[in-house]
């Protein structure tokens, strides 16, 4: 233990004297290791908006995307492939499905609002009246959808909070009107507040009845999607079978292989989400090691240089009677500890660039957590230890095999 003691000193007076190149010698492995750390810990809060994001739709929500898919993939839509083979008629019929309680169709614009001098570019949804039970939210003044409005191709909108406040910032948007796409609107109601909901601010948008939509916004007679209530979780996958029972029998389809439809529900796109995301994060865990390998070979490269500078020291310890394990272990020593400073500093730089992305991306209004896991530390500084060892073996056993005669004798 003592010998170990002094052994440690020495190495720490050794890298002290040459703070330059120490430090130069332990950039890759700080890059690496903070790359390796922040990719885990932004990762982990990327997973945990993205299930937050999901669930705060509703756990019993089914959504039926158009298009077919294999059931553990995503959808064609996903791939910003366009089909149009869903259509109200669809979403009317699976609202006498078993267990659904609510369903709507959405067809979905980005469109400018304008309200006299004032204007928004914001998400306009055509739905009908059950989207109020679908996503289960309140209004804060006026009303929502009728089925009346939906089926007499009513021109009003309901407005979220932030797009009634850009647009009538005094405030009593009820009963006024906005044009969009060229066509007037009455404003019938503005939702109460709502936040961000899967990656889309909910008090930023208008809401028209969907018919209405299809008429004067999109111009198409297809939806863009449409999505289910259904009563209990524990009535989901029966839900799910009846459904996909349904829009066959619809759309003449005898072969499911054949399905021109989708259908998930929300713990489903939970686990896709899950996949794909823990892919990506693997994907980039694969990228940022290289790093970490450029720096142990860097720090190979270092340490052979210093076994040809210390030729003549090495040559007079063994001359003194040093063992061969023991000049082994010293440069081992070194190189180790060369990593393991690179991994705390690029550990502490992976905890601060985590907790910059976690308040800027917080900034913006989403519900992001700065995670950092504890596991990840200690891999971080685990990895980064094993990677000074097992890259310090070769120069560290050139030292350990260089005869006495001959280091003495080097110039």
């Amino acid at each position: 233990m003592a010998r170990l003691s002094v052994d440690f000193a020495y190495s720490f007076r050794t890298l002290a004297a040459s703070k330059s190149r120490t430090f130069l010698t332990m950039l890759g492995i700080i890059i690496g290791v903070m790359s390796v750390l922040a990719v885990i810990s932004v990762g982990l809060s990327a997973q945990r908006l993205v299930v937050g994001q999901v669930q705060s739709l509703g756990s019993n929500l089914v959504g039926v995307l158009p298009g077919g898919g294999q059931d553990t993939g995503p959808p064609p839509i996903a791939f910003g492939i366009v089909t149009t083979s869903l259509k109200i008629a669809d979403a009317n019929a699976l609202a006498d499905v078993p267990h659904v309680v609510a369903v709507t169709p959405y067809v979905r614009r980005s469109q400018p609002i304008n309200a006299g001098t004032h204007s928004a570019t914001v998400t306009v949804s055509g739905v009908n009246e059950q989207l109020i039970r679908v996503e289960d939210f309140s209004m804060g003044e006026g009303r929502f959808l009728s089925a009346e409005d939906v089926n007499g191709f009513g021109r009003v909108v309901v407005l979220g909070v932030k797009t009634a406040g850009e647009l009538f910032p005094g405030g009593g948007a009820v009963g006024q009107f906005v044009r969009i796409k060229g066509s007037q609107f009455e404003v019938i109601g503005v939702m109460a507040k709502r936040g961000t909901a899967f990656f889309q601010d909910q008090d930023d948008q208008a809401i028209i009845p969907v018919t209405t939509a299809q008429k004067f916004v999109s111009g198409a007679d297809y939806v863009t999607f449409v999505r289910a209530k259904i009563d209990s979780a524990e009535n989901i996958p029966g839900a799910l079978d009846d459904i996909k029972r349904t829009l066959r029998h619809r759309h003449g389809i005898t072969d499911p292989a054949k399905d021109d439809f989708t259908v998930r529900s929300a713990s489903t796109a939970i686990d896709i989400l899950g996949n794909v995301t823990g892919a990506i994060k693997g994907f980039l865990l694969i990228v940022t090691a290289i790093s970490l390998v450029v720096g142990g070979i860097n720090i190979m490269n270092v340490m052979f240089v210093a076994v040809r500078e210390r030729t003549r020291e090495i040559g007079l310890r063994k001359a003194l009677g040093a063992h061969p394990t023991r000049i082994l272990l010293q440069f081992l020593m070194e190189s180790a500890m060369i990593s393991f400073m690179g991994g705390a500093i690029g550990t502490a730089l992976g905890v601060l660039v985590t907790w910059g992305v976690a308040k800027v991306i917080a900034g913006m209004g989403y519900d992001w957590h700065f995670m950092v896991p504890l596991s990840g530390v200690v891999w971080s500084l685990g990895i980064s230890v094993t990677i000074g060892l097992v890259f310090g073996v070769w120069p560290a056993a050139s030292a350990a095999r260089l005869e006495p005669i001959a280091a003495l004798r080097y110039e």
